[in-house]
């Protein structure tokens, strides 16, 4: 029971976080990038689509552009985000896509993954993304009557709403936005896969190294740009922002960052959440893994429950200003479990 509990924590906050209208424009705002998500100049040809907070895209995304093709990084949480990053690609670059990358399976990755099949792009991704795509996504998408029935409840208040409050009908608006891009999302499997290593891609004359490690879900990838130093990491980094642990292994995660930062220490990162980042905003994202687990270590050692364990917590000052203060929580019953050893991450 409470497992569903932290999952509709997590499937909450993608709804929440995420988000055109395909179905009803009469009633949506149209779409745009913009409004979805901002396009980042990282390096020459490297491109961060940084999430905006009530949008379409959800987790971050990004493309980077080589003399003979592009390659995309995530495919957001809608096929509407996508769409939107396919102009804005337009707009920068004559090269054709090439490839495309799901640094994991969560759905704020990979919910427009259909966007690229139809386009016969490659989606690469790590082995266990083909198992869990499919399966392990249901649990972040609301039930289709569910998702009708708040679209109507969202539609009736809407025009009930006098056309003076111009604030709230932009709220329902962006509210009925979100929830038609969610109802067009099909789960959509990746086409190439590979396990545990590295491999290379070129686009033209830039190479591109995929590598894994282990940590945020146990199927990870890593995307790197050794001619810039761009390092894509997926939810393998968060930058000021709490991350999701519904999938982690926080003892591997933390090992992972220290050799990331061990090898990788001047390059910029393209987080799967947050602005981009560096060695700074990593090595802090690190240290709050490491608090955490040093928290709930002590208070197993102490003897307490989950739940005194979970009353207890107070999240340090330093990040009191991350986003996603609602997975604070979460994260300690989490740890715990993981440290009991009774984490149920099926």
């Amino acid at each position: 029971m409470r497992r569903t509990a932290l999952l509709s924590v997590v499937a909450l906050s993608l709804i929440a976080m995420a988000t055109t209208n395909f179905a009803s424009k009469a009633n949506s705002a149209a779409s745009k990038a913009e409004d979805d998500f901002q396009l980042v100049k990282v390096a020459d040809g490297i491109y961060a689509a940084i999430a905006k907070s009530g949008g379409l895209a959800s987790g971050n995304a990004g493309f980077i552009v080589g003399d003979g093709g592009v390659l995309i990084v995530d495919t957001f949480f809608t096929p509407a985000a996508v769409e939107e990053l396919i102009g804005e690609i337009a707009s920068q670059t004559k090269q054709p896509i090439k490839y495309a990358v799901n640094t994991h399976y969560h759905l704020d990755h990979t919910g427009g993954n259909q966007v690229l099949a139809a386009r016969g792009v490659p989606i690469i991704a790590h082995e266990n993304v083909m198992a869990w795509q499919m399966t392990k996504n249901t649990r972040f998408l609301p039930a289709p009557a569910d998702l009708q029935k708040r679209r109507a409840d969202t539609a009736k208040q809407l025009s009930e709403t006098p056309a003076d409050q111009k604030d709230k009908r932009t709220l329902l608006e962006r509210q009925l936005r979100r929830l038609d891009a969610i109802q067009q999302i099909k789960l959509t499997q990746p086409s190439l896969t590979f396990g545990v290593g590295e491999l290379s891609l070129y686009l033209g004359t830039r190479e591109v190294k995929l590598f894994t490690l282990p940590g945020h879900t146990g199927g990870d990838v890593l995307v790197y740009v050794p001619d810039a130093n761009v390092i894509f990491t997926g939810d393998m980094g968060w930058s000021k922002t709490l991350p999701n642990l519904v999938d982690a292994t926080v003892i591997d995660w933390i090992k992972s960052l220290d050799l990331l930062l061990e090898h990788h220490g001047s390059a910029k990162f393209i987080p799967g959440h947050g602005e981009v980042a560096t060695r700074a905003e990593m090595g802090e994202f690190r240290d709050y893994l490491d608090g955490l687990l040093s928290t709930v270590r002590r208070a197993i050692d102490e003897g307490l429950t989950v739940e005194q364990a979970k009353d207890e917590f107070k999240l340090p000052d330093r990040y009191k200003s991350f986003a996603f203060q609602n997975f604070a929580q979460p994260n300690i019953e989490d740890m715990y479990k993981e440290l009991k050893g009774t984490k149920n991450t099926k």
